[in-house]
């Protein structure tokens, strides 16, 4: 078995593991229907209650809940693959493996205008769960102001939190008050502590940035430095797909399809939706399959922040004068679609331990002696133990600081890294260790502007799906979020530079000491600043969707997933996704 790991950890995944809803590679057999056409002819041939775009977090949770009714047919489409349980998802630290992978599908922005015109590269998982399949796995909410600055009725911190609660697992034995057990949505603690995030709790504490020992707490202040807990569970990612869908495949009444391209949304006259065209992905012959609604049936839209956006302007529901550009029918014209796109920036420190105190660092640990194989320990460990170094995705100790007393809530978040970073580009980082081999020890600090500011746009570049979108993030577009991560990036170097390192004191690599002034500290930022993946806001509450969700302007649409938060919470934004999902699904049903 280890040997065999051994193999997957050295080679770039590849291989499909058999579901019941497989992939295979499609082939046009003499102008006649391939089997895999033929079965979407079957798949099309019935009417579905609900139609679910997207088998992501939000995709998951709603294919679970819709479904437990048995009279009520669910289709499920997602164009990704459907191996959501691959070793490399399943391990924390598998995520090195994920980023720029066949489970990524690597978004970029088109020349950033505050970051001195960089693309910037926006990881989003193809896969079954989606990118709670190829995220870091923090799980946070945000805080309580988060949600009550919303100003949406029946979205304030009161009317979330017992969905928060429902969906929860907590086995770290946390304030009942604020967290629960029993649901499907896990929350633990990593089985490992590397000794350089002990000694950085040890060193927050020290420096005056108070202690935090449950970041989920809306009883007290989100600010100070504690481990982060995790959507993991027995050593193991939870995922939408392991912790709502799995089970949810077992009912007749769930149809789950993969490889399918949702093209558009279809109406009727009357601006009543009634289904949507799809097409297989792989397929040359660009085959359309249109599966209907029943009556009363809905058609939920849960492809994220970029292609929600992009499916409904696709649809004909958008911005009238851009939809015109690309010769789309306007069905409604919404003039907000795919504006407010909002995001987690953030931008490095690191330093280099010294070689006298050795291998400390996680990236050594998961090595043999300075080489680029991987030792086999580890694996062992987390195959036998489900413990381990391989259980950490490498950012779970951190801390919520406010920059200024001025302001009410933290607007940074530091996520701390027991390694030396691969470059100053955090994204770069993750999908470059695997090819370097003689990497130095050492200690990072990710600062991240948890509240940003700054709001970019999702626009067509062709009214074809399968075209990736313009995507402007406007990142740092708002000053307001280049001086927190300039203030982060002071407060990493005091952090860094503490004595109560010890032995572990590193020498700063980046962004290098020479590096001074706030200006020169600006311009490292525009030149390497990157996103932490949180992506947020283009259709949101109250310009796209109304309170439940239904789109402005037609009938029988919603859209359901992080797209419809009008801000950025502070904090990732698995677990507010998986919240909102599972109110949307109160809503439908009418509870």
């Amino acid at each position: 078995m280890v040997g065999f790991f051994l193999v997957l950890v050295a080679l770039a995944p590849t291989t499909l593991f058999s579901f019941s809803v497989p992939i295979i590679p499609l082939q046009v057999r003499g102008g006649q229907l391939t089997p895999e056409q033929s079965r979407e002819v079957k798949v099309t041939s019935q009417p579905y209650d609900y139609i679910i775009s997207g088998g992501g977090l939000a995709g998951c949770v709603l294919a679970n809940r819709l479904s437990v009714d048995p009279s009520k047919k669910v289709l499920l489409l997602e164009a990704g693959r459907p191996d959501y349980d691959n070793k490399f998802i399943r391990i924390p630290a598998g995520i090195l493996r994920l980023f720029k992978s066949v489970y990524d599908w690597q978004f970029e922005t088109k020349g950033e205008q505050s970051c001195n015109g960089r693309n910037m590269f926006l990881a989003r998982g193809k896969v079954l769960g989606g990118s709670s399949c190829t995220n870091v796995l923090l799980h946070h909410r945000g805080s309580a102001q988060d949600y009550n600055d919303w100003g949406v009725p029946g979205w304030s911190s009161s009317d979330v939190l017992p969905y928060f609660k429902k969906t929860q697992d907590d086995t770290t034995s946390r304030d009942p008050e604020y967290h629960s057990t029993g649901g499907e949505w896990t929350m633990s603690e990593v089985r490992y502590q590397n000794p350089l995030s002990k000694k950085f709790l040890e060193v927050g504490e020290h420096e005056g940035l108070g202690t935090n020992d449950d970041f989920n707490s809306w009883g007290r202040s989100q600010t100070g430095v504690g481990r982060f807990q995790v959507s993991e569970k027995s050593g193991s990612r939870v995922s939408g797909a392991t912790a709502f869908l799995k089970s949810a495949m077992r009912r007749k009444n769930l149809t789950v399809r993969t490889g399918t391209m949702a093209r558009r949304i279809n109406f009727d006259s009357s601006k009543q939706a009634t289904g949507i065209t799809y097409d297989l992905l792989g397929d040359d012959t660009t085959t359309s399959f249109e599966a209907k609604l029943a009556p009363n049936g809905e058609v939920l839209v849960c492809g994220g922040a970029i292609s929600s956006p992009q499916l409904l302007m696709c649809s004909g529901i958008g911005p009238e004068a851009h939809l015109s550009d690309h010769g789309i029918e306007v069905v409604s014209n919404l003039p907000e679609v795919g504006s407010n796109l909002q995001d987690h920036p953030a931008a490095l420190v690191s330093y280099e331990t010294p070689k006298k105190v050795g291998r400390v660092s996680v990236t050594s640990k998961l090595r043999l002696w300075n080489t680029g194989i991987s030792n086999p320990l580890p694996i062992l460990k987390w195959l036998l133990t489900g413990r381990g170094i391989l259980t950490s995705p490498g950012c779970d100790h951190g801390a919520f600081v406010k920059t200024s007393p001025e302001i009410d809530q933290a607007d940074l978040q530091i996520r701390f890294l027991a390694a030396r970073a691969v470059s100053a580009d955090g994204m770069t980082s993750f999908t470059q260790f695997r090819n370097t081999k003689k990497h130095p020890d050492g200690y990072s600090f990710q600062n991240v502007a948890t509240r940003a500011k700054s709001k970019g746009t999702v626009r067509l570049a062709s009214s074809n799906t399968h075209v990736n979108p313009v995507i402007d993030g406007a990142y740092l577009s708002d000053e307001a979020d280049l001086k927190t991560i300039r203030e982060g990036l002071k407060l990493s170097r005091k952090l860094g530079e503490s004595k109560q390192w010890g032995e572990y004191l590193g020498n700063e690599v980046l962004p290098g000491k020479d590096l001074v002034s706030d200006a020169e500290l600006d311009q490292y930022i525009k030149n390497t600043v990157h996103t932490a993946n949180a992506l947020v806001g283009t259709c949101k509450i109250g310009a796209v969707v109304d309170g439940d969700l239904s789109v402005k302007g037609v009938k029988g649409v919603r859209v359901v997933d992080s797209s419809v938060m009008p801000n950025i919470p502070g904090g990732q934004t698995g677990t507010p996704t998986v919240m909102i999902a599972e109110k949307a699904a109160d809503i439908i049903l009418g509870h």
